[in-house]
């Protein structure tokens, strides 16, 4: 099962990864089949993990949204699109809640590596607009992986 959910998380990055940086879309069919397969994934873990999995995923969803909104507010530019808070919101499903943040530093750092690369070699300024999209979904693979990685080690945390 393990390799098949990870083939269905490297077609959806490979799906991200188009649409974000050709039209800066998240297809909403390719967040739910995120979703869906990290439910898929929780449930085989025990279905008690499901619903606190599920959970966490709407709560930070719904901080990704709060942070979206709070910069608009403050900017009066949108930030994140909604499919990145979409995308943010079905990764959580995938990992504990203590991995969150590790979550959000890869995919900000691969990000933040991106801009910097092509701002060197396309001379781009600082502030071009970049898709956040692609960042979140290879985050997602890593920060999944190491957890699977430590799962042996220091036991299952949700």
């Amino acid at each position: 099962m393990t390799l098949l959910l990870m083939a269905v998380l490297l077609i959806c990055f490979g799906l991200i990864c188009y649409s974000d940086f050709r039209w800066f879309v998240i297809p909403n069919a390719v967040n739910a089949a995120i979703l869906l397969a990290g439910l898929m994934y929780r449930a085989e873990q025990g279905a008690s993990s499901v619903a606190p999995a599920f959970a966490f995923g709407l709560a930070i969803a719904a901080l990704m949204w709060t942070i979206r909104q709070v910069h608009f507010k403050l900017t009066g530019r949108l930030g994140l699109g909604l499919g990145d808070v979409k995308l943010a919101g079905a990764a959580a499903v995938w990992f504990s809640p203590l991995m969150f943040p590790v979550f959000l530093f890869l995919a900000s750092a691969l990000a933040l590596l991106f801009l910097a690369g092509s701002s060197l070699r396309k001379r781009k300024s600082l502030t071009t607009k970049i898709p956040f999209g692609p960042f979140l979904a290879a985050s997602l693979i890593i920060t999944w992986n190491i957890e699977r990685l430590f799962d042996p080690f220091i036991g299952p945390i949700l």
